[in-house]
């Protein structure tokens, strides 16, 4: 199984059962949204229950189910709907932007994709207008046709449909009326459009068992009575959305959906909508108007998450003022980073679109109904949605990738980044470019996918990591103005990059003579030189003449973990640092790796003893003696307390 995905639950209302006033049109439409995911959270491991398939909320709830397939300016609908009422007032009219050819579809489909999605993605893991065609015809030959040409009328298991094509909305809304179908005449202009770009329609019908013309009956014929038990069965059937579909292909240079004319109900409507294509597509209206609820919804997630940090933050402080005194505690850029917080929204579970990432021997019966999808890998979404009459224009779906580049310098940015990302292998070229753009923003928005890796894109960014283009990409963030896209390049070599031997330190070193706490502690790790290691003498001497304070004291750390002489030698002019806590750690140091106990206002006498003895001095590390006088307080007084304050 070759399988890609971000795994998510559809969101929106679960509309009941629709009932349609008497000889109603009922108009099939297709939709696609965004998925919500259900979120888990634990605090240790948790074991997923056992599978179960709830058949009734995809096929029995939905009032309309579509299969969309698109390729290479094809598309294959495989269409089926609910409906309850008398089976002889049953009619749906469907307007397609070609000549279509219609068959009878499987409801095994349905099931499998059913079955398939609500596995994946339902498993709780952490424009303008289409070009439309037209017929080829010269103005005599549309002068000598009728007002409604009917091109073909068959039967297609238990329905009746009639192809047609039409230059008048007003003749085609007579002829529906003529054949049946409910119309309202203040409707019309629905029908407009289709007919002016030169949509074909499918009208469809109960089949009552007449054989020729496209005729209906509003009551079996003497005789003939015992015919109309059977269609008690598919009545059943329709109105439970599991009567058999209709597959109904066309030529279309854009993947389409005409929603616009399921408004003529005058009712909501749930549908539900499969789409397969071999790049995955987007409806752009609905992701556009989705967007400003998911971005207030974030924006609301980062403010209780700056509330949690501000209470942390007061929690320590406490804890420190008890222990060592009022105002030990100092968090100097703790307001900024506050600040920075409450402006960056993050993506949470169930935002982003559910994308899979297929290939045939996924979807057996799927392929075997439909032979486009044989031999071939393709991106599958699932959407449900409900929408009030107002709400329903027609539908156009496009490549999801250029979306969501587009939108990575706007406030939606951190969306698309991380749209891109659950695209797997398929975003990362765009993800690429895009941490490489002039655009500071752009690269800002993308950077926080690799931050943020290990929280929502895990499975997405490892499977990436793979890519030697993005390690040779990363390198190239590390020198990067921003310190987010720095942080980037350091968590994807150290977060995905497991077994690398440092054989870029070079680059790296620099970047340790930077203030930036995060950049400079990250290039430590990744270098792989907090202990010992060929770089120690390049690293050690950059930190201890950085200007911040704590990467002296990172320095001197290091200092006391490669314990030998040349540690000693380095440590002392420490002593005479401007800071006292820098001086502190110091003297720690000397005093762990020399035994003496001289104090770090005494660094003249460090320095005599120092001469008189490093020439046959053997370094040996006094673990006790490491620990300034408030760590040791510390580590005293949270050995003798039973508790300490919490919140």
């Amino acid at each position: 199984m070759n399988l890609s995905f971000l795994l998510v639950q559809p969101i929106g209302n679960i509309c009941k059962s629709v009932s349609f006033v008497p000889r109603s049109l009922l108009v099939l439409v297709l939709l696609t949204g965004l998925g919500s995911l259900t979120k888990v959270e634990a605090d240790g491991m948790f074991v997923a229950p056992k599978f179960v398939w709830d058949k009734h909320k995809d096929i029995n709830e939905p009032t309309q189910k579509a299969i969309l397939v698109y390729d290479a300016g094809r598309e294959d609908l495989i269409l089926q709907v609910k409906y309850e009422g008398p089976v002889d007032e049953f009619g749906w009219l469907i307007p397609v932007p070609n000549l279509p050819a219609v068959e009878k579809g499987s409801m095994e489909c349905f099931y499998e994709l059913s079955q398939f999605t609500q596995r994946h993605f339902e498993w709780p893991y952490p424009s303008g207008k289409t070009q439309r065609a037209t017929l080829g015809v010269n103005d005599g030959e549309r002068n000598s046709e009728p007002p409604v040409k009917v091109i073909e009328i068959k039967t297609v298991g238990a329905y009746e449909v009639a192809v047609l094509s039409t230059r008048d909305s007003g003749a085609l809304a007579k002829w529906l009326d003529a054949n049946q179908f409910y119309f309202p005449t203040n409707k019309t202009e629905v029908l407009d459009d289709y007919v002016k770009w030169h949509w074909y329609f499918v009208a469809v019908k109960i089949n009552l068992g007449k054989s020729e013309g496209f005729q209906f009956i509003t009551e079996s014929p003497r005789g003939r009575e015992s015919a109309k038990v059977g269609y008690s069965t598919e009545l059943k059937e329709l109105a439970a959305g599991e009567l058999h579909p209709l597959q109904i292909s066309f030529a279309s240079d854009r993947c389409v959906y005409p929603l616009k004319i399921s408004s003529v109900n005058g009712r909501p409507s749930e549908v539900q909508v499969y789409v397969l294509s071999p790049e995955p597509l987007l409806e752009t209206t609905m992701f556009e108007k989705k967007l400003p609820i998911i971005y207030s919804n974030d924006v609301k997630h980062a403010a209780y998450t700056v509330q949690w940090r501000t209470q942390e933050r007061e929690r320590r402080r406490t804890i420190s003022d008890q222990l060592w005194g009022s105002g030990s505690w100092k968090w100097a850029r703790g307001e900024e980073a506050l600040q920075k917080f409450s402006e960056t929204p993050a993506v949470g579970w169930g935002e982003l679109l559910p994308f899979a990432k297929i290939v045939s021997a996924d979807l057996p019966v799927c392929s075997a109904t439909i032979p486009t999808l044989l031999g071939r890998s393709w991106w599958l979404t699932k959407q449900t949605w409900t929408l009030l009459p107002e709400q329903m224009q027609d539908l156009e779906f496009q490549s999801a990738g250029p979306v969501f580049t587009e939108l990575l310098d706007t406030e939606y940015g951190y969306f698309a980044a991380a749209s891109l990302a659950a695209l797997g292998k398929e975003g990362l070229p765009r993800i690429i470019t895009a941490m490489a753009s002039s655009n500071r923003i752009v690269r800002v928005q993308t950077a926080e996918i690799f931050v943020n890796a290990q929280n929502l894109y895990s499975s997405h960014m490892i499977e990436m990591a793979d890519n030697p283009g993005l390690k040779t990409a990363a390198l190239t963030w590390l020198r990067d103005s921003e310190p987010s896209v720095r942080l980037a390049g350091f968590d994807e070599l150290t977060g995905f990059q497991q077994g690398w031997k440092g054989e870029y330190g070079d680059d790296l070193i620099p970047l340790l003579d930077g203030p930036d706490l995060g950049v400079r502690q990250a290039a430590i790790d990744l270098l792989g030189s907090k202990y010992e290691g060929p770089l120690f003498d390049k690293v050690v001497p950059v930190l201890l003449r950085n200007t911040e304070p704590n990467a002296r004291m990172t320095g001197l750390m290091m200092l006391y973990w490669k314990a030998d002489q040349q540690s000693v030698a380095m440590a002392l002019p420490l002593l005479k640092d401007p800071i006292d806590l820098v001086q502190e750690r110091a003297n720690a140091v000397l005093c762990a790796l020399t035994g003496q106990h001289f104090s770090q206002d005494q660094p003249e006498q460090w320095e005599k003893w120092w001469a008189d003895h490093q020439a046959n001095f053997v370094v040996e590390r006094h673990p006790e003696e490491l620990q300034p006088p408030r760590v040791r307080e510390y580590e005293l007084r949270r050995r003798n307390t039973n508790a300490l304050p919490t919140r």
